[in-house]
């Protein structure tokens, strides 16, 4: 029918599918006849497209040395990494899932080690222009090295530690300010800790399972520049009393951020807080305590080749297998560059440093390390790939241990 009436002489003249423009003032509506619309978005999401657009795989294999400083010499380790996800858009918003993994076999006549397996699924919808719901869902399972500095000589098996957790969150934009409130729940529970003589100790004192929430409120002083406040609350239950204390360390941490972010086009995105914590634990026994907490992030993409990131973070948690303590505070610094020098190589460099503090004890731990890589592009499906690590890593009054890794391999990806 639009054929027919296309080519049919109408009464005023030839009918054009755009409009002849009387009785509006759509300036797409008064352009030229068969000239197409220039505001219109194109390639909207359709629920009807092909469903297995959205899937990607990729598989990892990487061969290469260690040396955790532990003075046993190197080690050589083969490497598995697989990866899946799915990801799909909808005319409102969209939804995503994920599954990863890290198997490891190191050449000293030990079992294959599962490093990490994660499972990840979430969403987001958008009721109407202004408001947006999300949701994620998280689950791990993972398994330390045995060899590490966290652990001691005498270690056959690091405990198994699964984890999992869900988020959910909504944002509405109120012009010149913008509301967003979260919610979260969790639980982690870890295995044994075997040892080389065959015996094993629980670890049931770090079973914690928590839940809290937060909101964030921002006004826009200018349109690349945005103040906001942030506040949460978090509650942590633990299934045991410590073992080192003797005392209950459930507790509810509470923090409060002010801060700023800015934006200038899709080159730089910068966002900077302060604020305080407090831990409040519930046994009088343990004492509360204050931090400050510092937080910072930078995104730098000056052109499509180069990207830049950069961040401090400030974290309260448990003080893990630490004897003594009854919390943490770390401070952490990271800097990552991704570089595409050609078309078919690029590079990768990254550095980090950490301490941690402890509640109750006066050890304290330092990290600092960094990392080159390349990814060298032989085919659209196969990349090859080669990583150098270093890691100092301090805890007082031990002395300081330096690891090295070098890997080669290839990744396989859709």
């Amino acid at each position: 029918m639009v054929l027919v009436l296309a080519t049919s002489p109408a009464v005023a003249g030839d009918l054009s599918l755009w409009g002849d423009g009387s009785g509006t003032n759509n300036n797409d509506l008064l352009r030229a006849s068969g000239d197409p619309c220039e505001h219109c978005v194109p390639n909207i999401p359709f629920e009807g497209d092909d469903p297995l657009a959205g899937f990607d795989w990729s598989l990892g294999l990487r061969a290469g040395m260690r040396d955790a400083g532990t003075g046993d010499g190197p080690g050589y380790v083969a490497i598995a990494l697989p990866s899946i996800t799915y990801t799909r858009e909808t005319l409102r918003g969209g939804y995503d899932f994920g599954l990863a993994g890290e198997i490891s076999h190191a050449f000293d006549g030990s079992d294959p080690r599962i490093g990490a397996i994660s499972a990840t699924a979430g969403g987001a919808y958008a009721v109407d222009e202004l408001t947006v719901l999300d949701g994620r869902l998280n689950l791990s399972v993972s398994q330390d090295d045995p060899g590490g500095s966290d652990y001691a000589s005498n270690v056959a098996s690091a405990p198994l530690e699964v984890t999992g957790d869900v988020l959910f969150g909504a944002s509405r934009d109120f012009g010149a300010f913008d509301v967003s409130a979260r919610a979260t729940a969790g639980r982690s529970v870890l295995g044994d800790t075997e040892y080389e003589d065959g015996t094993s100790s629980s670890n049931e004192y770090q079973n914690t399972t928590w839940f809290g929430g937060g909101a964030r409120l921002g006004y826009k002083l200018t349109p690349g520049i945005t103040a906001f406040f942030d506040a949460e609350a978090d509650a942590e239950q633990y299934d045991t009393v410590s073992p080192s204390l003797l005392v209950d360390l459930d507790n509810v941490t509470y923090a409060g951020r002010a801060g700023l972010t800015a934006r200038v086009d899709e080159m730089l995105e910068l966002e900077g807080s302060i604020g305080l914590g407090y831990r409040d634990f519930e046994d009088a026994g343990v004492e509360d305590f204050t931090a400050t907490l510092y937080d910072a992030r930078a995104t730098y993409r000056p052109d499509e080749t180069l990207t830049i990131t950069g961040a401090f973070t400030t974290t309260v948690s448990s003080p893990g297998q630490t004897s003594g303590a009854a919390a943490k505070r770390e401070y952490a610094a990271a800097v990552d560059v991704a570089y595409q020098a050609t078309p078919w190589l690029r590079l990768r460099a990254d550095a980090g440093w950490s301490e941690a503090h402890y509640q109750g004890i006066d050890n304290d731990k330092y990290v600092w390390g960094g990392g080159l890589g390349a990814d060298y592009l032989l085919n659209e499906n196969t990349d090859l790939t080669a990583d150098y690590s270093f890691e100092r890593t301090e805890t007082t009054p031990n002395p300081a241990t330096d690891a090295h890794q070098v890997t080669l391999g290839v990744l396989l990806h859709r």
